[in-house]
């Protein structure tokens, strides 16, 4: 029983500790076991040398009862080689991941606003109209938290079997905040051009055109199409129904073709009351109920419009009055 307790037998239980809870890990990294967990991936790598050096420490008190001082001794510099061995293996790991992420910045440098680049996003404040015209109509909208996220970043060349944590960014929008509490683009990739940004009402908004578990692909130029892909949990993923819900009025794109209906179907009565805007108030499908607005934003009347067909906005909207 005494053995239990000699400054030998001491150094096994920390070294068995220290050893085996480095192989649980190591092991629960190769074995790919917190693959896909996104964020309960480092509770389960943890829990993984936890649980191997509690059982290692069990059986190193049975050899300590059990094993001669030389026995105890040669196991102690075995176990040493093996805790030094696996801190080479950490050192090692982090340098490799360090060097990966160092030569991506260095191949995709964000690229800071310039003079023509200013230029080109003051130009944006106001083209939210244009954008709306373009052919892909996609699934709804995305807006980035610019209060929790300083950054918003860009994927590229995804393999939608692995987790966000595996990807690394190719490109990103960084955000500060103005000494009047709005936010400020502070560098962002020279090919940005937003369906919206108007950052002193702190909108930003990207059209989505496809949805993944965790991946949104949004439209980052509207003059080229170009797409990249961005953390769903990064900001606010609206499907257009309930976009369009949030808008301050909605138009008809073509006003000489369109008409409001009494009810929702294409045979239905017109309502012919004079207006200026629409402020949506319900959708059902393909239609969405509407009050009439004239041009000091009273109400006239109320009616259904026809909002999409084909796969297709047949409104334009306002997101400011």
């Amino acid at each position: 029983m005494k053995s239990l307790f000699k400054p030998y037998s001491l150094l096994l239980y920390l070294l068995v500790v220290i050893a085996f809870f480095f192989l649980g890990v190591i092991y629960a990294g190769v074995t790919d076991a917190a693959k896909d967990q996104v964020l309960a991936g480092g509770a389960i790598v943890l829990g993984y040398g936890i649980i191997s050096s509690f059982f290692a420490l069990l059986l190193a008190f049975f050899l300590a009862y059990q094993s001669s001082r030389n026995t105890i001794l040669t196991i102690n510099k075995v176990l040493g080689v093996i805790v030094v061995l696996s801190l080479g293996y950490f050192i090692w790991k982090f340098y490799t991941k360090t060097q990966q992420e160092r030569e991506t910045q260095q191949q995709n440098t964000p690229t800071k606003p310039t003079a023509t680049e200013a230029k080109l996003m003051t130009m944006l404040l106001d083209t939210h109209k244009k954008s709306q015209k373009k052919t892909i109509m996609g699934f709804g909208m995305f807006s980035p938290n610019m209060f929790e996220n300083k950054a918003l970043y860009f994927y590229g060349n995804l393999n939608l079997e692995k987790s966000l944590m595996e990807h690394i960014p190719t490109d990103s929008i960084t955000f500060k905040k103005s000494e009047y509490g709005s936010f400020n683009i502070a560098t962002a990739p020279p090919w940005l051009v937003p369906d919206h940004l108007k950052l002193d009402y702190d909108m930003l908004y990207f059209k989505v055109v496809s949805v993944s578990e965790d991946f949104l692909e949004v439209i980052v130029n509207t003059s080229t199409l170009q797409t990249a892909y961005i953390d769903k949990q990064s900001g606010v993923f609206k499907y257009w129904p309930e976009f369009l819900l949030s808008v301050n009025s909605v138009e008809f794109i073509g006003q000489n073709s369109q008409k409001v209906h009494v009810k929702p179907l294409d045979g239905a009565g017109f309502v012919n009351t004079n207006h200026s805007f629409m402020k949506p108030l319900k959708v059902k499908q393909s239609w969405m109920y509407v009050l009439l607005l004239n041009n000091e934003f009273e109400t006239t009347g109320k009616g259904w419009i026809k909002w999409k067909e084909n796969n297709q906005l047949l409104i334009t909207y306002n997101l400011l009055s």
